[in-house]
């Protein structure tokens, strides 16, 4: 109840748009309560105050409530796969040409087992 209350604080019109009565809204909370329920006080606080920084710098992506992209916000800090990491180094010639030798003899041995000219 508090997280929608909390939506139609930050959306003010937009929510009542999206969410025209109270019949939808109470399908949409049943429909999120699961996701929602699963998250602690403070996750949902940090997703809500996230989704609203975002919807301040114009992010085309929060200017309309969405419950799924505004819980995904809670969820970022629990796993690294959403960072970006930094790009690596480029291999060294050395890497790149052992990588070139490994894969001329994988070749050749696909090769050879087709029975085909290439074969060293």
């Amino acid at each position: 109840m508090l997280f929608f209350n909390r939506l139609q604080l930050i959306y003010g019109h937009r929510f009542t748009v999206q969410w025209p009565d109270e019949q939808t809204v109470k399908l949409a909370r049943r429909e999120w309560a699961r996701e929602i329920d699963s998250l602690g006080m403070e996750e949902l606080e940090k997703a809500l105050e996230r989704a609203k920084a975002k919807l301040v710098e114009g992010d085309g992506d929060f200017y309309w409530p969405d419950v799924g992209r505004i819980l995904g916000l809670a969820r970022e800090s629990r796993t690294a796969a959403h960072k970006v990491f930094p790009p690596a180094l480029p291999p060294s010639e050395a890497v790149v040409s052992a990588r070139r030798k490994a894969g001329r003899q994988g070749l050749a041995k696909v090769w050879q087992a087709l029975g085909g000219a290439h074969a060293e």
